[in-house]
């Protein structure tokens, strides 16, 4: 597998705390970050319970939905651009809030 790579910023400190963490560990910072992100304990409370009954996000109903999208996504290959999805969230709550941005081929 190929992975793609993105750059995140983080300010000095966030940085040299990350790396001496992933240091200590013997990982990369990806790696660290990667761990992180799929550890339990990042998760509160309430999920980290849904998570484990399957239940919210994790039910079945729900992780079938998310399957049939993403099948669907990947034969028609159509969404909404990134830039077209920000503008519209960060207008939610003001009186010019906008429609949501139309799919298209990607």
């Amino acid at each position: 597998m190929n992975a793609k790579f993105r750059a995140i910023e983080v300010d000095e400190t966030t940085a040299a705390l990350l790396e001496a963490r992933a240091a200590a560990r013997n990982l990369t910072v990806a790696e660290l970050l990667a761990d992180l992100a799929a550890s339990e304990a990042g998760l509160p409370a309430d999920l980290a319970e849904q998570r484990a009954a399957g239940t919210g996000p994790w039910s079945p109903e729900v992780l079938a939905e998310d399957e049939r999208r993403l099948l669907a996504f990947r034969e028609e290959r159509s969404g909404a651009d990134w830039s077209d999805v920000r503008d519209w969230m960060e207008s939610w709550g003001r009186p010019s809030e906008g429609p949501a941005p139309k799919a298209r081929k990607l």
